[in-house]
């Protein structure tokens, strides 16, 4: 192979570098329109909180987790994929293949989050670097094998970790369902609380061991030693956090219940929650649907609208709430009400107390968050991993295996991740949330609870997996343990395994096609007057 003579010639193709800027911003921005509403779709299904409240804790946990404790360094080549050592000698190509990566995955996943397809973002980027290594070298530029990390291993991950995640959370779930929930109301309130602390010390144990395992980077070839010791004590803090929380709490309807009157009030209470679920909730109790729908910026009600008709402009708003209902219609929109065609389903699933279920909100919501900060300081690296390869070769003029992530780019990759979640992430979180099996707080964190574990054990291995596949999976599982199968949407389902099965190829087509049109275009000759801003006639 013969070096070409732009390498080691930095600052080459300003075009390729404000080109790669562009579509690098597509692509974070396609990342937080599909996989950052993951992590909140079920929380917000669930009425734990609300769609604006996602939001909002959404674009804080993620920026802090990509700029904060998000990684310094990238590979060049997205999950060695193909080898970088092809590209050495045409550094500038590379650079080149990298940019149309940011375009076949970003275009892709954009697509997928119009058709309410929640996707993994990591093997678009999978795809769309098969494509240009194929488009490059032929077949023979791709590692396919399993043993060697190829793309085999990423088909295997479609099959292996939902059906973990969803073995796993049907697991904590069911242990939760039949020691406390399918008890008699004030039984099971009593031993929801008596066990708080229990379920704190699991959580933020593992909490901790995702963290340490997947979620920060720079820790994730920290020894055995150092992370099982550290988690556990972690863990056994919060459980203090949660016995402190749950004992010390006057009496009443949420406190420590001892004595017949206090037990009165709880079932007061929750017979008034009772009514103001089946109010709001009426599908799942068999009733009919019920919509309460945000007409206006202050969330005021519509009852008895549709989603669209409800975001669509009323002649009585303001100029400034036109703009915000055009520009983000997930924050005028109901995302966890129930529709009618899903009534049948969600009378299937099995009820708990509203007030036994009240106490795993702050688990789920835990969960969630954190799920979260890792998905930022992780994930955003399949947007600006890319464009870090570009600006490694446009600032150096040659290849290497690892490219350093400047801070800048990390701050503008989290403002268009944060950008794509305000204006597009209500079409994965609905179709994430109560469309595929009916939600509430104690299903909800069980399922963050075993995609999170499936993703820290997987990781901790090295086998890639998808946060997006694991949560899927999770919710298939929990919703099972109503004991009917028809208690979740297989068509649904289908769909959304299908957009797994389309990602990589036609993320890999539409990249490949790119970088060899552009690779292959003509070239106009020095000297003849292009680009240069005259004609030489």
């Amino acid at each position: 192979m013969v070096d070409n003579p732009e390498v080691g010639i930095p600052w080459l193709y300003k075009g390729l570098i404000t080109w790669a800027f562009f579509w690098a911003f597509l692509d974070a921005y396609s990342i937080g329109a599909n996989d950052v509403a993951n992590a909140f779709a079920n929380s917000v299904a669930a009425r734990t909180i609300t769609y604006r409240q996602a939001c909002l804790l959404a674009c804080i946990f993620e920026l802090i987790g990509c700029v904060a404790l998000g990684s310094a360094v990238t590979d060049t080549i997205k999950s060695k994929i193909t080898n970088v050592s092809y590209f050495k000698n045409d550094p500038y190509v590379l650079a080149l293949g990298m940019s149309t990566v940011n375009i076949g995955s970003g275009l892709w996943v954009v697509i997928a989050t119009v058709l309410s397809m929640p996707v993994s973002t990591t093997h678009a980027v999978v795809g769309a670097v098969l494509g240009i290594g194929i488009a490059a070298w032929g077949t023979g530029g791709v590692i396919w094998s399993y043993e060697a990390k190829g793309f085999l291993q990423i088909v295997a991950s479609w099959f292996i970790s939902p059906c973990v995640s969803g073995a796993l959370s049907a697991i904590f779930y069911l242990v939760t369902k039949f020691v406390i929930l399918k008890n008699p109301d004030d039984v099971a309130a009593r031993r929801g609380i008596a066990l708080l602390p229990l379920y704190f010390f699991f959580v933020f144990g593992v909490i901790a061991g995702f963290m340490c395992m997947k979620g920060i980077p720079a820790l994730k070839n920290t020894p055995y030693k150092v992370t099982v010791p550290v988690t556990v004590a972690i863990g056994i803090f919060f459980g203090l956090i949660g016995y402190i929380f749950c004992f010390t709490i006057p009496k009443g309807a949420y406190g420590y219940v001892t004595d017949q009157t206090a037990t009165k009030d709880m079932e007061s209470a929750v017979e008034g929650d009772v009514a103001m679920q089946q109010q709001y909730n009426g599908q799942a109790f068999g009733e009919p649907a019920q919509y309460a729908i945000s007409g206006s910026a202050f969330g005021e009600s519509e009852k008895g609208k549709g989603a669209e008709e409800s975001v669509g402009s009323d002649s009585n708003d303001s100029a400034l709430v036109k703009v915000l209902k055009y520009i983000s219609p997930g924050m005028f929109m109901d995302i966890a009400e129930l529709s009618e065609e899903d009534a049948d389903m969600h009378s299937r699933a099995f009820q708990a107390n509203p007030k036994t279920e009240e106490l795993f909100k702050i688990l789920q919501l835990s969960t969630c968050c954190f799920f979260s900060l890792a998905h930022g300081a992780n994930d955003l690296a399949n947007a600006v991993g890319p464009f870090a390869t570009v600006w490694m070769v446009y600032s150096t003029g040659v290849v290497n295996s690892k490219a350093d992530v400047p801070l800048w780019l990390l701050f503008y990759g989290g403002i268009a991740l944060d950008i794509g979640l305000l204006t597009m992430g209500h079409q994965i979180m609905s179709a994430l949330g109560n469309r595929l099996t009916l939600q509430s707080p104690s299903r909800g964190f069980n399922i963050e609870l075993g995609a999170m574990f499936t993703v820290m054990v997987f990781s901790r291995l090295g086998i890639p997996v998808s946060t997006t596949h694991c949560i899927s999976g999770a919710t298939t599982g929990v919703g099972l343990c109503n004991g009917d199968v028809r208690s979740v949407n297989w068509k649904l389902l289908a769909v959304i395994f299908g957009g797994w099965i389309v990602t990589c190829p036609a993320a890999g087509i539409v990249t490949g096609l790119i970088f060899w049109a552009i690779i292959s275009a003509p070239n106009p000759t020095p000297g003849n007057g292009f680009f240069e801003g005259h004609y030489h006639g």
